[in-house]
């Protein structure tokens, strides 16, 4: 498995992907991405990371060379992608080496570069375009596509064939985290991407109005924002509210220490601004805040509504709520997500291996 920003014990490549394939007799596991905070040990995983580098760096330009004569030394039966910037990498290992290529696709690239701030308006409108004539180009030499999100089956249209695996927490890793003492109702919590896209912005707008009607509130802002210019303004909109904290922000955060903070709150924030990138989405952190057993607010996607509604896990936000309602229901309501067995990973492991014939 090859990746070039994701940590090599990135939560899927690692804890969902790798180990449910290391778990099989005789499978032998290399995970190749950036380096880690920490030191990741599992039985039947070798981890080799990549040296460190900025985002936009001559070094990140050449890190699918390094992982391309990484994946020769290791000489593997399959190569599991998760980037664009390797599918080159993995059309020359067909070609010349004849080996599996999988491609997970973690986003709808296309629109996550075109509609989100990550690049420059001018470079957005060049870059987003280029990538997907990549995937359309590579995707002859892919054998199977791995897709995150069940919405990818309609808009990436060449990904095929394919099979849908969602980003769900393990049942061991969600019962490791589950306990918790009840507190108030008044501990909120963002976790994730720190970016426009993703609701960092709305999530301390309703902290804030939250705490202007009970200062009981406060708001755990904790993830990687890889924009200097968002995570100041991050910065700029908190430091006179101490009621809320950031954790990470130009730093990545371990995954552990993540749910260590989300198993620690009361209710977790969902609010994503309408964007053509997300428009299909179901959010990782809606999946890890179930699993866990943490009410949420969200207001997001008729898809995410419908999973919340299903499994009574937290309360769906309108447009303008009134706060002071709002703070009431909150507290008041008597919150029990049900977990039902399909909120785990567990649930999508038997897809993976059954795609890959393992």
């Amino acid at each position: 498995m090859a990746s070039v920003l994701k940590p090599v014990d990135d939560t899927r490549m690692f804890e969902k992907i790798g180990v449910t394939l290391a778990n099989i007799e005789g499978l032998e596991v290399t995970i190749i991405g950036y380096p880690s905070k920490g030191s990741p040990v599992f039985p039947g995983i070798k981890f080799d990371p990549l040296t460190s580098f900025n985002r936009i760096s001559l070094k990140r330009l050449v890190a699918p060379w390094v992982i391309f004569n990484k994946i020769n030394q290791v000489k593997p039966e399959l190569v599991i992608i998760n980037t664009p910037e390797l599918l080159l990498v993995g059309i020359l290992n067909r070609i010349f080496f004849g080996r599996k290529i999988v491609y997970d696709v973690l986003e709808n690239y296309y629109r996550n570069i075109r509609f989100t701030q990550t690049f420059p308006p001018v470079v957005r409108i060049i870059l987003a375009p280029l990538v997907r004539f990549i995937e359309l180009l590579s995707s002859p030499f892919i054998h199977h596509f791995l897709l995150a999100e069940k919405g990818y089956r309609q808009e990436l249209g060449f990904a095929n064939p394919n099979t849908v695996l969602q980003n769900k927490l393990p049942e061991t890793t969600a019962l490791k985290h589950t306990f918790r003492q009840p507190r108030g109702r008044s501990k909120l919590i963002f976790s994730g991407t720190l970016a426009k896209s993703t609701g960092v912005f709305e999530a301390i707008s309703l902290c804030k109005k939250l705490y202007e009607v009970d200062k009981s509130y406060s708001l755990a802002i904790i993830g990687y924002c890889a924009l200097p210019d968002v995570l100041t303004e991050i910065k700029n909109e908190i430091k006179d509210a101490p009621f809320i904290t950031l954790k990470g922000g130009d730093n990545l955060v371990p995954h552990e220490q993540i749910l260590e903070e989300i198993s620690s709150a009361d209710v977790g924030i969902i609010i994503y601004p309408p964007n053509p990138s997300t428009q299909t989405s179901i959010p990782t952190k809606l999946f890890e805040y179930m699993a866990l057993q943490l009410p949420v607010l969200i207001r997001h996607t008729a898809q995410s509504h419908q999973l919340v509604k299903e499994c009574h896990a937290g309360i769906i936000l309108s447009e303008t709520p009134d706060y002071t309602s709002l703070c009431t229901e909150i507290k008041s309501q008597h919150f029990s997500p049900l977990v039902p067995d399909s909120a785990y990973w567990e649930s999508e492991a038997a897809g993976l291996i059954n795609c890959l014939k393992l």
